[in-house]
C-alpha cells in the first residue's frame, strides 16, 4: 500500500512524498521500483548526491539493469563527475543498445570532453533510435556547431525548432552559433524566444555574454548578474547582505574574487569609483602581494578568516554597481606609480614579504636568467587545461617554431605550468622555479621588451603594467576582447592578433613574426 503512494505522489509530481514514502523502508527490502521511484525523485528534486547514492545501491543490486545505470549517470553528470558519468551511459547502451535518452546523454557528455566527432555520431544515434526530437537535434546542432560545421549546425536548430517549438535550449544554443559568426541581431531574436519560453538564469548568462562581446556594456552587465543565480557561482558565501549600490559612508564593503586571476586583476580598477566607505579585499592568497600596494583597504586571503562587513560584492559586478558600464574613464590599476615604484631595484623579495617563497633562498631582486640576447621577449602558449574552451585559446608550443627562429631574441615563459613538457629543445627558459606569485611575475615581466600571449592571466597582468604585449586570439573571443581590431578599451598597450578563420593559428604567428620583427627593425634604425 505504502508503495504504491509513492507512485502515485511521484505521478502527481509530489516528489519530496514520494521519497519519503520509499525511504521509510528498509534499503534491505527495496526491489527494482522501490529504487527507481525514489531515485527519479531524488533527481527531479536535484539531490544529486542521494540520487547518486540511490542508483549506485542499485546498479550493485542490480548491475543489468540498463535503466539504473542510465540514471546514475544523469546523477553523476550533475555532480561533474563527467568521466565516471561516462561509464554508466556507457554501460547502460551495452545492456540496451537501443536507449537512445543514453545516447542523447552520451552526446553531451562527450562534448564536455571535448570528443566533438563522438558527440555527433551519439546524437545521430539518440536521433536515429527513436529519442525526443527536439532534444535529438539540439543534441547534434550543438556538436556540429563545435567542429565549426556552422551553416550544418544551423539547419539542425532550425529543424529543432520546427520539432519542438517550446525547446528554449535550442533557442539559446541557436542564438550562440550565430554569436560565434557575429550575427548580433539573429542572436537577440533567438535569446529573446528562448526567454519567453522559460527565462532560467543560464540562457540570461549566455546572452550576458553575447551583449558585452558585441559592446552593448549597459545591458550586458545587467544581465551578467545573472551568473551569480548559477550553482557553483562564487568561492565566497559571506553572511553579509550583497551590495546594489547603497551608500557606503561608514559601511564596510567586502569585494570579493571570482572566476579567474585575471578578471580580478582587470576589475581592481573600479575601485575608483568607491569613494565612500571602508574596502576588504578577499582574493587568492598568489594575489595579495601584487594587489596589497595599488588598492584601498586591507587585502586578505579568500580562504583565511574575514572581518565582519556591511555588505559584499562579487568583483566583477563592480562595472553595474558603479554605473560605469564602459572603462574608457579607468586606467589599469597596476601601471601607475602604485606598484614596484621606482622599478625594479626597489621590489621587495618575497622572502621579506608575508608570503614567503619555498624555492628561493637569496633575499635578493629577482631578475632574469642571463641569455644569449639583448632583447627579452616572455612566451605564454597555453592557459589552464581546465578551463572551458582552453582547447580553442591555447596553441601547440611548436607552431611557434618559425617565430622563435625568425626573432633574435632571448625567450621566457613566466606561465608554462602543466605545458612546461613541450618546451623540449625549443628556445625558451621557463621560469617557474623563480615565481611564487603574481608579484615575482610582475617584477620579471617588467624586465621584458615585451610579451606574447594567449588569452590568459598574462595579458591582463601584463596590460596592467603598461607592458608591449601581443595577444594571441581564436576567432571567437572571450567577450573583453570585442569582435574586431587590435585594440581594446581594456588596456593601452595590448596589441590583438585575431584568426582570420577558425584554428588558424599559423596566420596569427605569421603577423606576429612580422610585427615583432618591425619593432626590432624600427629599434635599430
Amino acid at each position: 500500500m505504502s508503495f504504491q503512494k509513492a507512485v502515485e505522489a511521484l505521478k502527481r509530481r509530489d516528489f519530496p512524498a514520494a521519497r519519503d514514502i520509499i525511504a521509510r523502508a528498509s534499503a534491505a527490502t527495496y526491489g527494482v521500483n522501490h529504487f527507481l521511484v525514489r531515485g527519479l525523485a531524488e533527481l527531479a528534486l536535484k539531490e544529486w548526491d542521494a540520487a547518486l547514492a540511490t542508483f549506485a545501491a542499485a546498479t550493485k543490486r542490480f548491475p543489468d539493469n540498463a535503466l539504473f545505470w542510465l540514471n546514475r549517470g544523469i546523477a553523476e553528470e550533475n555532480l561533474f563527475l563527467l568521466e565516471a558519468a561516462i561509464a554508466s551511459q556507457e554501460r547502460c547502451l551495452t545492456l540496451n543498445p537501443a536507449q537512445a535518452e543514453a545516447c542523447g546523454n552520451l552526446s553531451n557528455l562527450y562534448r564536455h570532453k571535448l570528443r566533438f566527432a563522438e558527440a555527433e555520431a551519439m546524437a545521430r544515434r539518440a536521433l536515429a533510435g527513436g529519442a525526443a526530437k527536439g532534444d535529438a537535434l539540439n543534441c547534434l546542432g550543438l556538436a556540429l556547431c563545435r567542429q565549426g560545421k556552422f551553416d550544418e549546425a544551423r539547419k539542425t536548430f532550425i529543424q529543432a525548432h520546427e520539432a519542438d517549438p517550446d525547446h528554449a535550449a535550442a533557442f539559446v544554443n541557436h542564438a550562440n552559433l550565430e554569436v560565434e559568426v557575429f550575427d548580433f541581431e539573429a542572436a537577440w531574436n533567438l535569446f529573446a524566444a528562448a526567454r519567453a519560453l522559460d527565462d532560467q538564469p543560464v540562457f540570461r548568462h549566455d546572452e550576458a555574454l553575447a551583449r558585452l562581446l558585441a559592446g552593448d556594456f549597459e545591458r550586458g552587465w545587467e544581465l551578467f548578474e545573472s551568473r551569480l543565480e548559477m550553482p557553483r557561482a562564487l568561492r565566497l558565501h559571506p553572511p553579509c547582505p550583497r551590495w546594489k549600490g547603497e551608500d557606503l559612508g561608514g559601511k564596510k564593503l567586502l569585494i570579493i574574487a571570482e572566476q579567474g586571476f585575471g578578471d580580478v586583476i582587470q576589475f581592481c580598477r573600479y575601485q575608483e569609483f568607491l569613494t565612500e566607505g571602508e574596502l576588504v579585499w578577499a582574493v587568492p592568497k598568489s594575489l595579495i602581494r601584487l594587489l596589497t600596494p595599488v588598492v584601498h583597504g586591507a587585502v586578505l586571503d579568500e580562504r583565511g578568516p574575514l572581518p565582519e562587513c556591511d555588505y559584499y560584492v562579487p568583483i566583477l559586478s563592480l562595472a553595474l554597481r558603479t554605473g560605469k558600464n564602459r572603462r574608457d574613464s579607468l586606467s589599469p590599476l597596476l601601471g601607475g606609480e602604485g606598484w614596484g615604484e621606482g622599478g625594479l631595484e626597489e621590489y621587495t623579495p618575497a622572502s621579506n614579504a608575508p608570503l614567503a617563497p619555498k624555492r628561493r633562498t637569496t633575499p635578493s631582486a629577482l631578475h632574469l636568467p642571463t641569455g644569449k640576447h639583448q632583447r627579452k621577449i616572455g612566451l605564454v602558449w597555453a592557459g589552464s587545461p581546465t578551463h572551458l574552451r582552453d582547447h580553442e585559446r591555447s596553441i601547440p608550443l611548436q607552431l611557434f617554431a618559425p617565430f622563435l627562429s625568425a626573432v633574435e631574441a632571448d625567450f621566457y615563459a613566466p606561465f608554462s605550468g602543466a605545458a612546461l613538457k613541450q618546451i623540449d629543445d625549443l628556445p625558451v627558459t621557463p621560469l617557474d622555479s623563480l615565481i611564487n606569485d603574481f608579484a615575482d611575475t610582475a617584477a620579471l615581466l617588467r624586465q621584458l621588451d615585451c610579451l606574447v600571449t594567449v588569452d590568459t592571466a598574462a595579458a591582463h597582468l601584463a596590460g596592467s603594467l603598461g607592458i608591449k604585449t601581443f595577444v594571441l586570439l581564436p576567432r571567437s573571443p572571450d567577450w573583453r576582447w570585442g569582435v574586431a581590431g587590435d585594440k581594446t578599451i581594456w588596456y593601452p598597450s595590448l596589441t590583438l592578433l585575431r584568426q582570420p578563420t577558425n584554428g588558424d593559428w599559423q596566420s596569427v604567428i605569421g603577423d606576429l613574426t612580422t610585427l615583432v620583427l618591425a619593432d626590432i627593425n624600427r629599434a635599430c634604425s
